[in-house]
């Protein structure tokens, strides 16, 4: 049996092939566009690896597919875990293919989770989103910025809820300011009507996509969580089978307070943040709608603000969330709000 452990860069990876005990069969340096690594996968022949082994960088994806054409399995190894298990086993800091390829033949890789095509082809959607939404905003700070310096002082404009709805576009539209100001004015206003418009289909797509998944349709009954953020967490979750409970998922979120033990005694820090970005931020967002809609929540949030203010208070919930998102999915079947009676 033969072992490949890989070392991926943005326009070349180091690849190194090991045997059962442990010798280095070949070293190749190879481009990482597609026809290239395709001829280098057909060009082992007697060479061809059982098992291959890359990292989680930034780029890992289309690669890992590439490989898993080819190869009986391929790994995805957690970059910080996999080091920490260098520095122990190997007496190494530095992961190269070798080293990665020792790894995988000791069976000593800590495996990063590689979520299927499908699922991540769904999470960049969302992302696409969100990101849209993130442009928007800029933009309409960017608008209120040439309205400053213009000293805009229109009482209807003032008074409206949303600027940027029909009422507040139509009245920016026929302002008469300095200068380039009103060109530029339009022009912001022009591309937020075409980001809005694009936001909008893929709310309609997104709305479809919950319609057909079980699992999205049962996490956007839990507080906060509307077709965004369900269809969010379901993807950026994806198995729920991963995490032997809540406390396990929390943890991954990266929503558990750092420990540190000194003198026989243990403190508790802030949050780790060592964890899925994308699903704090949703927990977050749900926190801020969760406390409108459901009175159990509110209270517990305001229990907790009143000791220890916002931000525990924003964490604290955001754990009780996962906690519920944790039971709902794994029971798979809707939140009902008498629930939170017996757990807050």
């Amino acid at each position: 049996m033969y072992y490949m452990g890989i070392d991926l860069h943005k326009k070349y990876f180091i690849s190194t092939i090991v045997d059962q005990e442990g010798k280095v069969l070949r070293k190749s340096r190879v481009s990482t566009d597609r026809p290239a690594i395709k001829n280098y996968l057909k060009s082992l022949d007697g060479l061809k690896p059982t098992k291959a082994v890359l990292e989680a960088g930034f780029n890992w994806s289309y690669f890992y597919d590439q490989l898993a054409e080819e190869i009986e399995e391929v790994c995805l190894a957690h970059p910080l875990k996999t080091r920490l298990i260098a520095e122990a086993r190997i007496k190494t800091d530095s992961v190269d293919s070798e080293v990665l390829a020792h790894l995988l033949r000791s069976d000593l890789i800590a495996q990063a989770y590689a979520p299927s095509l499908e699922t991540r082809d769904i999470k960049n959607l969302l992302r696409f989103r969100m990101s849209l939404v993130r442009i928007r905003t800029s933009l309409k700070n960017k608008v209120h910025s040439v309205l400053d310096r213009n000293h805009v002082e229109d009482l209807v404009l003032q008074g409206l809820t949303d600027k940027f709805g029909k009422t507040g576009m139509k009245i920016m539209r026929s302002l008469e300011l300095k200068g380039n100001d009103t060109a530029i004015l339009n022009g912001y206003l022009d591309l937020i009507e075409e980001l809005s418009r694009r936001i909008a289909a893929l709310a309609k797509q997104i709305k479809a996509l919950v319609k057909e998944d079980e699992i999205s349709s049962y996490l956007k009954s839990v507080p906060g969580f509307g077709d965004l953020l369900g269809l969010l967490l379901r993807y950026e979750i994806d198995d729920i089978e991963r995490f032997a409970s809540a406390k396990k998922l929390a943890s991954y979120v990266g929503i558990v307070p750092s420990t540190y033990s000194s003198g026989g005694k243990t403190y508790h820090g802030r949050i780790t943040k060592e964890g899925n970005k994308w699903l704090r931020w949703a927990l977050t967002e749900a926190v801020h709608k969760a406390i409108v809609k459901s009175p159990s929540l509110r209270s517990y949030y305001k229990r907790i603000e009143q000791k220890k203010g916002s931000n525990a208070a924003t964490m604290a919930l955001a754990r009780k969330l996962l906690e519920i998102i944790y039971h709902v999915w794994k029971e798979k079947r809707p939140y009902y709000e008498k629930e939170l009676a017996y757990t807050v």
